[in-house]
């Protein structure tokens, strides 16, 4: 099975366990049986490839999409999704998540270090104010409310569209990857969005957040920094293609 993964390195890979107390999953590398850990692809026919995140040998996500060889941003990786939603293949497996807060930790650290452009988390007051506290010199605009003893955040940055990512090769993938009848609404909604910020169109209307739940598939994958080859894969599915 592992023998036609190959390893894409990604400093998001959480850390493996520092003890014994979580024993390794199945997933083995096939020379010598060490444990595989981090982000792993195979080709396969018809310019598809198969993308697996594996933490510790246990598998955490799963999924097919297109090739889309030409784009490729820092702020994009096929952790993000996974570790902001908590994601698992096998809920009763070991997993990173140690408490129910993890992900929302996880996504306030990811934005403020510019691991993602986009996102939502909820935290405890004093982990929300210390947050705040270092925001101070990054691009990032936030709006907060106070939820009980919790803090919800939604936070974006003010970078534009075009500025943070080549649109003109992300457009060219999904043109070239998609039936024309879906590449041509999602390509005009990137094209679109050049000029706009996360922050500006997403953060600060009193209706951000509507507005992004009703953006194109292209677009919020984007915006929260998951792998367009994923998404690419989501717009085919809900087509009913």
């Amino acid at each position: 099975m592992a023998d036609t993964w190959v390893l894409h390195p990604d400093y998001r890979t959480p850390r493996v366990p520092a003890d014994s107390s979580v024993a390794p999953g199945p997933w083995r590398h096939p020379d010598g049986g060490q444990v595989m850990n981090g982000t792993y692809e195979r080709a396969l026919p018809d310019r598809q490839v198969e993308v697996v995140t594996i933490w510790y040998g246990y598998p955490l996500s799963r999924w097919r999409g297109p090739c889309m060889p030409r784009f490729s941003s820092p702020m994009v990786s096929a952790w993000n999704p996974v570790l902001a939603q908590g994601l698992t293949l096998d809920p009763a497996a070991p997993s990173p998540y140690r408490d129910e807060l993890w992900c929302d930790r996880w996504i306030a650290e990811a934005l403020l270090y510019g691991r993602k452009p986009y996102g939502t988390f909820t935290l405890p007051a004093e982990q929300a104010l210390r947050w705040f506290a270092k925001c101070g010199g990054t691009n990032l605009v936030y709006h907060a409310r106070v939820e009980g003893e919790l803090v919800r955040v939604v936070a974006g940055t003010s970078e534009r569209y075009g500025q943070l990512f080549d649109l003109d090769a992300l457009i060219a993938d999904y043109r070239e990857s998609l039936p024309r009848e879906l590449a041509e609404p999602e390509t005009a909604a990137l094209a679109a969005h050049r000029s706009l910020s996360p922050a500006l169109h997403y953060v600060l209307p009193e209706e951000g957040e509507e507005r992004f739940e009703r953006a194109p598939l292209s677009v919020r994958g984007l915006t929260l920094g998951y792998p367009p080859r994923e998404t690419a894969a989501r717009i085919v599915t809900a087509s009913g293609q």
